[in-house]
Order: C-alpha cells, then sequence, then structure tokens
C-alpha cells in the first residue's frame, strides 16, 4: 500500500512511511515469542512495520498508526530466518489520529505468550520534542533501512509543532515506518511517521525531510504550521551553523510568515 500526499501549489509532497506488504511462513509460536525495539511486525490489512518502543509493564509496543488498521491482528517477524509467527497482538490506533500527520501512533497489545524486550536504542527515557533544540542530533533504526547492518541512521532535529516534528537525515523506506526515534544519551523522541519530500522550488532549493511523531496524543497540527516549519528548514537548515536565541527568533518568524501566506491561498495543502 502506498499513500501520497502532495501539496500541489508549490511543489511539495508528504510521502507517508508506507508499510510493506510480503508473504512469509508462519512459524511454530514457541520459536517466535519476544519482540524488541526495532524488530519487525507485520500487522493484517497493512503490511510490516517497525517496532518503535516497548513498554513491558502495559505489555505493549508503540508503532505508526498507519501501519494498519484499528484492531488489526499482528504477527512478530524474522526477516532473516523469512519467516512470521502466529497472530499474537493487537493494533490500537490513537482515537486522535487524523489519517494525516497527526497523532500517527499506535500502540500494539500483546497477547499472554508474547516476551516484550527492552528499548536497546533509546533506553527508556522520553524526550518531549517541544523541549530539543534545532541541530541536535536525533537517530533512527528501520526494519528496511537499517537492519542489514545493525546501524542507525542519524540526522540533525529540525523543530517541532505540536507533537509532530522534522529530522534533516537521510529518508526512511518502505517498512521504516514505526521505528524508534531518540536522541542518544537522552531518550526515545516518537516513531518515524513519514517523509516530507520536496521538489526544487526557484531561488530556495529544496530539502527532504524525516517526520516523527511523538506517541502521546495531542492536538491537531494545521497543515500550513508544517508548512512553515518545512519553510523554515529550507531557509535556515538544522545542519547549519545558524544556532542560539537570535537564530531560533528568525526561525520562530518564518514559520509564522509562511504559516500565515498558506493560511490565505485555499488549496496550498492538498491530499492525493
Amino acid at each position: 500500500m502506498k499513500l501520497n500526499r502532495r501539496l500541489l501549489t508549490l511543489g511539495w509532497a508528504l510521502a507517508l512511511g508506507v508499510c510493506v506488504v510480503t508473504n512469509l511462513p508462519t512459524a511454530q509460536a514457541q520459536n517466535l515469542q519476544r519482540v524488541e525495539q526495532g524488530g519487525a511486525v507485520m500487522v493484517e490489512g497493512g503490511g510490516y512495520c517497525t517496532v518503535g518502543f516497548n513498554e513491558p509493564s502495559r505489555r505493549r509496543s508503540l508503532v505508526a498508526a498507519h501501519c494498519g488498521p484499528d484492531g488489526a491482528r499482528v504477527r512478530i517477524v524474522d526477516h532473516n530466518a523469512r519467516v512470521a509467527s502466529p497472530q499474537l497482538g493487537t493494533l490500537y490506533r490513537s482515537k486522535a489520529y487524523d489519517g494525516r500527520l497527526g497523532n500517527d501512533w499506535a500502540a500494539i497489545q500483546w497477547d499472554a505468550p508474547v516476551q516484550i524486550g527492552g528499548n536497546r536504542f533509546s533506553g527508556d527515557a522520553w524526550v518531549n520534542p517541544n523541549t530539543i533544540a534545532v541541530g541536535e542530533r536525533v537517530c533512527y533504526f528501520g526494519q528496511t533501512s537499517n537492519r542489514p547492518t545493525g546501524a542507525p541512521t542519524c540526522g540533525r532535529f529540525g523543530g517541532a509543532e505540536g507533537n509532530t516534528f522534522f529530522v534533516e537525515a537521510p529518508m526512511t523506506r518502505p517498512g521504516d515506518s514505526g521505528g524508534p526515534l531518540w536522541i542518544p544519551g537522552r531518550g526515545f523522541v516518537g516513531v518515524v511517521s513519514s517523509q516530507w519530500v520536496a521538489q526544487k522550488v526557484p531561488l530556495l532549493g529544496s530539502r527532504d525531510l524525516v517526520v516523527g511523531v511523538h506517541a502521546t496524543d495531542g492536538p491537531r497540527v494545521a497543515e500550513s504550521r508544517l508548512l512553515g516549519l518545512y519553510a523554515q528548514n529550507l531557509m535556515m537548515p538544522a545542519s547549519g551553523s545558524a544556532v542560539g536565541p537570535a537564530a531560533d527568533a528568525v526561525r520562530g518568524a518564518v514559520t509564522d510568515g509562511f504559516s500565515a501566506l498558506a493560511g490565505f491561498l485555499p488549496g496550498v495543502v492538498n491530499y492525493s
């Protein structure tokens, strides 16, 4: 399955970090009953995604809401052995998920036999994206992009609007959805949601960004605000040298200005 979200007027597109649909033989239950952070799951009616965070005390794991329909059953996948477990969990989308970027997270509630591992990449601490400085190092791990080497992909934090945030990093790939995004040494920031993929804009150029979602419900984020945040990253990239209060003030002004402009232009944000 693939869903493209296009900002047609300005030539920008937002591509959902889609799941990959695969057919794998089913393993014996006793051979595949443990779920790890960064591991693979297959969601009925969706495809396979990456586990973003484990909460053993609540017997659940966090992924992206677009990984599958609400109430779908879930299998644990071992891609190295090319096998999948029987259905061992149920996916519950955030009730605030808007089908776009807002609150694109879900919890998988695991059945009794499943052993829930720790969080080997992020640790157990959480970091609110609204407390992170632009330019701070952020890493992600996805089953497609990172499983072959075991090494994460890292980039720079590009700012947040509500619980949705941007990271300037090499693009995620299908199957990475739901994977963990974290700050090394600090903790878990959110799950991989989407890609903000841009065509080149005259005079401004282009910049592609990984989109993450903090896995707690928040208010809906207007697309115009995300467009403003994108413009901020285009004009003052997170990997640049502009840091400090003055630079933050300029970034805020850019975001506000482009957000206001988008609000007066009907059809700037279109989905297909």
